[in-house]
């Protein structure tokens, strides 16, 4: 996958080619996972951070009313112990390539 270097994927390290290569093997075993719950991506990454930070808010940035209700809609999954140890294991942060951040942006992070 090529992005233009003008976004954030163009400047990110996880997506530089090698990198998206893994990585994208991550979405691919999302995309599996939320289809057993036929749910979106983004709905099981709402319900796994709810289910593991029960005190934290996600806010999900969106600008169509249909995507906002999915969101929502991520607060009634209720994903069993196992199911949140699969997507700890897959998500481990030693399955991810590549940097969070170019070099110059790690530099303002403690």
């Amino acid at each position: 996958m090529s992005w233009p270097r003008a976004i954030f994927g163009g400047l990110n390290p996880r997506f530089e080619a090698e990198a998206a290569a893994i990585n994208r093997r991550l979405v691919d075993g999302l995309t599996e996972f939320a289809a057993r719950y036929r749910a979106s991506n983004a709905q099981i990454a709402l319900a796994w951070l709810l289910a593991k930070h029960p005190h934290v808010i996600p806010i999900p940035g969106t600008r169509r009313p249909d995507r906002l209700a999915e969101n929502m809609a991520a607060a009634d999954l209720m994903l069993s112990s196992a199911e949140l140890a699969e997507l700890d294991a897959l998500f481990h942060p030693t399955q991810v390539a590549g940097a969070r951040y170019p070099e110059a942006g790690m530099a303002g992070i403690e």
